[in-house]
């Protein structure tokens, strides 16, 4: 079942970034950019935040879909995210727990796309040529 739902991430991963290729040359806007350490010294307050040196600001897959979703037209945004409250309340949602931990090396980035449609194509969710 497990496999079964990170076939289906990654399918829907790859269809999206085949979708927004044609905006993928453009740069990545200001207002997305991760924000640069303030400090040298940094303290970290929670047993499970990394140390600055180990801190990775954003998972390479996040910062691309973030630049994707910017250079999309204002008409194809949802409205919705756009309240401070709801944003906030996300925000506070994606904070890491106790015991969780940045995901950096994801296993269905691994999966060959082939493996995929071949799985695909067996289950008959997919037409065979």
């Amino acid at each position: 079942m497990n496999c079964l739902l990170g076939l289906l991430v990654f399918l829907v991963g790859a269809a999206s970034a085949v979708f927004l290729e044609p905006f993928a040359a453009q740069t990545l806007s200001f207002a997305i950019q991760p924000p640069p350490l303030t400090s040298e010294i940094f303290q970290p307050t929670f047993h499970h935040e990394p140390l600055p040196s180990k801190r990775v600001l954003a998972h390479r897959a996040v910062v691309i879909n973030a630049e994707n979703e910017a250079r999309l037209p204002p008409h194809l945004l949802n409205p919705f995210y756009k309240n401070p409250r709801i944003a906030a309340a996300l925000a506070k949602e994606s904070w890491f727990g106790p015991g969780e931990e940045q995901v950096i090396d994801r296993e269905a980035e691994k999966i060959p796309r082939v493996e995929v449609i071949k799985l695909l194509k067996q289950a008959g969710l997919a037409r065979r040529r």
